[in-house]
């Protein structure tokens, strides 16, 4: 068992267990949260003391790589700890940071000469945040049971629908749209270039508020 496992192969209903070999069953499982983690943008499952460096803007937001931030322990800036009521999250979800007072540093390359201007913003180390981020998974509580599971309803059930979508379900794949018995016609729900897609519409209907903005 991963501890970014979404979901036990117990929460499956017995027609996705059964459509599976039990020893590549633990595959599909792992295999189903990474694709979920990769579409949020960012690692679901609970992860203690993250170090990250960020992107300084010149301006009051900060915006961490991760979502789903717990808390911050400790933001440094060129290595100068910043108080923490200098700051507090504005996004836990969108991992957005908010300057309550002085301003991020802007972080990156300048202008050259006499007065420099800010041209690119750039991630040079100079802004370390840590933090605790995501949930615990039930692969986490299955490897440590003290650890209470507290990650999403709406993101374990799209995690199972997504591995049934995988699997065929009572015979029939579970990305099926139509089928027409007369002449055998089968279409699946595909993507905006025809291919067939990996994570079912109401999947991703509930992943949509947990799923990070792609960054501009």
């Amino acid at each position: 068992m991963a501890t970014l496992d979404l979901m036990t192969a117990a929460q499956l209903p017995s027609t996705v267990r059964d459509a599976v070999e039990a020893e590549r069953l633990p595959l599909f499982i792992t295999a189903v949260s990474e694709q979920l983690a990769a579409y949020c943008r960012y690692p679901l499952h609970c992860r203690v003391g993250v170090v990250e460096s960020a992107v300084g803007q010149g301006g009051m937001y900060l915006w961490l790589r991760s979502g789903a931030i717990r808390q911050v322990t400790s933001v440094e800036v060129r290595g100068q700890a910043r108080a923490p009521s200098s700051y507090a999250i504005e996004s836990a979800m969108q991992g957005r940071l908010v300057a309550r007072g002085e301003p991020w540093p802007f972080t990156g390359t300048w202008t050259t000469g006499v007065a420099p201007t800010p041209l690119n913003a750039q991630d040079t180390g100079e802004v370390l945040v840590t933090f605790d981020a995501g949930w615990v998974t039930p692969g986490q509580h299955a490897v440590d049971a003290s650890l209470p599971v507290d990650l999403p309803a709406s993101i374990q059930l799209a995690a199972q629908q997504c591995l049934a979508a995988f699997v065929h379900v009572d015979g029939q794949p579970g990305d099926l749209a139509s089928e027409s018995i007369g002449a055998a016609s089968v279409s699946y729900l595909t993507g905006p270039n025809g291919e067939r897609m990996a994570i079912p519409a109401t999947a991703r209907q509930l992943l949509a508020r947990y799923r990070k903005a792609a960054p501009s």
